[in-house]
C-alpha cells in the first residue's frame, strides 16, 4: 500500500509541475483481438501517458478437432486493461507496459468422430458408453503482464486515429467430463487423458496477442 501511494504522489506531482495546455485526456472507441470496446487515456506530457481499456465479445463458432473427438462451442471473452504509454521521441509512436486482466471462458460439446464412436488414450468407445461429453476452459482469470507498442494520429484536439499491437500472458485451465465416466473408471481415466491433451493444446500457446484499431477523440 505504501508504495502504491508513493507511485500515485509521483503522477500527482508530474501533472501539477505540467502547464495545463500540457495535459490532454483522449476517449476511443476501438475493434480488435480483444472485442470491441473503448479507452480512455490521460497524456501527461510529451512523453508519457496513461490508457485504461476495455474489449470483449462472444463467439459461437468454435470448431474444433482432436484424434479422439470433434469439439463445438462458444467463447466470452472480457479484457481489462491498463498501461503507461512511453513516447520515447515525443511523436506519435509509443511503447505500453502494463497489466491486464483477462476473463476468457469457453464452453465445448464433445462430438464422435465418424463411424458414431469416440477414441481416448487408444481405446475405442461408443457415443452411448461415452454419453455426454462437456467442456470448460479458461485462458485467464487473474491479472497478467501485458506489452505492446502502439501509434496516435495525433496529439492535439479533435478526432484521431490509433492502433495497438502486444501480447499478454494466459494460464489456461481445462475442465473435461462425460457422464458415462462415472459408471466406468477405465473411461475416467482415458477422458481425463484427454483432458491433459487438451490442456496442452493449450497451453501452447501461452499468450494471447493483441491487435487493435480506433478512433479517438482528444480533449
Amino acid at each position: 500500500m505504501l508504495t502504491l501511494r508513493h507511485s500515485l504522489f509521483a503522477v500527482a506531482l508530474l501533472g501539477v509541475s505540467l502547464p495545463a495546455g500540457a495535459a490532454n485526456w483522449s476517449l476511443g472507441a476501438e475493434a480488435g483481438t480483444t472485442g470491441f470496446g473503448g479507452s480512455l487515456s490521460y497524456r501527461f506530457n510529451d512523453n508519457l501517458a496513461l490508457t485504461g481499456s476495455y474489449g470483449g465479445f462472444s463467439y459461437d463458432g468454435i470448431d474444433h478437432e482432436t484424434d479422439d473427438a470433434d469439439y463445438e462451442g462458444d467463447a466470452d471473452v472480457d479484457v481489462y486493461g491498463l498501461t503507461l504509454d512511453y513516447f520515447p521521441f515525443a511523436g506519435r509512436f509509443f511503447v505500453s507496459l502494463g497489466a491486464v486482466r483477462p476473463d476468457i471462458a469457453v464452453q465445448v460439446v464433445g462430438r464422435p468422430k465418424a463411424g458414431g464412436s469416440y477414441e481416448f488414450n487408444g481405446r475405442t468407445y461408443t457415443a452411448a458408453e461415452v454419453g455426454t461429453l462437456e467442456g470448460k476452459a479458461s485462458l485467464g482469470d487473474s491479472v497478467q503482464p501485458y506489452l505492446g507498442i502502439g501509434w496516435r494520429g495525433s496529439h492535439a484536439a479533435g478526432l484521431g486515429m490509433f492502433g495497438r499491437l502486444g501480447a499478454f500472458l494466459t494460464d489456461a485451465e481445462v475442465d473435461l467430463h462425460a457422464t458415462g465416466a462415472a459408471s466406468d473408471p477405465r473411461l475416467a481415466g482415458d477422458v481425463q487423458r484427454e483432458e491433459d491433451d487438451l490442456q496442452d493444446d493449450l497451453d501452447d500457446y501461452g499468450f494471447y496477442p493483441v491487435a487493435v484499431v480506433g478512433l479517438e477523440y482528444t480533449f
